[in-house]
């Protein structure tokens, strides 16, 4: 499968913070009731990936207001393919209700119309009532209202999913989907979660070598100086 990996890696770092990260905060606030934590971590993460995204201009911040809550898409220009992201759990629980009532008023139906036409990897047949006319046109118009200008310009979308124990990250995977919540293609990300390799740290320790490399420079040079001065005192004296 074809996908951006500089999204999914900033996607997998949002992801990484939970609520086990932000329940310091909110005990200084009460430690009875935590009403609004799990809207502040999903905050927390959407600052998170799209920080991590906001020096490259390929990619768009789309930021999709849903009730009372607001997601964030990104958009990648360069292919026309729009990323979000959800847990596992929550993919799951949108997947059967597709399965069970043939609708889903959720964004993530709504966005995946987008995938229509795509071959699912399972051959068998499955028994899907078809849409009618006003779910139809609730969709078109949900997405419509979701992406706006950038309708048009969206291919595809993928789905990161991400799965959590007690707590904390433990796997995830990047799903693509056709437009009925079928699984088309996707990539297990559990590696790159359970074993990260930051490009930041990467980048940092070459940028440390090569700072490092024009001082050992200079102290050898020096030192050969300095051999050559006392070697010099020796044959004068």
């Amino acid at each position: 499968m074809q996908y951006n990996k500089e999204v999914v890696t900033a996607q997998i770092a949002a992801m990484r913070f939970t609520d086990l990260d932000i329940t310091p905060d909110y005990e200084s606030i009460s430690s009875i009731t935590h009403n609004g934590l799990h809207f502040a971590t999903w905050d927390r993460r959407f600052q998170i990936l799209c920080t991590k995204l906001a020096k490259n201009p390929r990619y768009e911040q789309i930021i999709i207001p849903r009730g009372l809550w607001t997601l964030v898409a990104i958009l990648d220009k360069n292919d026309s393919k729009l990323y979000v992201m959800m847990t596992e759990q929550n993919l799951s629980a949108r997947q059967h209700e597709v399965e069970i009532n043939g609708f889903s008023t959720h964004y993530g139906y709504s966005l995946l119309f987008l995938n229509t036409g795509l071959k699912p990897i399972s051959e068998q047949l499955e028994m899907l009532s078809t849409l009618n006319d006003d779910q139809q046109e609730h969709r078109m118009k949900d997405l419509e209202k979701m992406l706006g200008e950038w309708t048009e310009q969206v291919d595809e979308v993928f789905i990161g999913s991400f799965k959590y124990d007690h707590g904390e990250i433990i796997g995830g995977s990047l799903n693509l989907f056709d437009d009925k919540y079928r699984l088309v293609d996707t990539v297990d990300l559990s590696e790159q979660i359970l074993h990260p390799i930051e490009q930041e740290d990467v980048q940092s320790s070459l940028q440390e070598q090569q700072q490092q490399n024009p001082i050992v420079k200079l102290r050898n040079k020096r030192r050969s100086q300095e051999n050559k001065e006392k070697n010099s005192d020796s044959n004068d004296k």
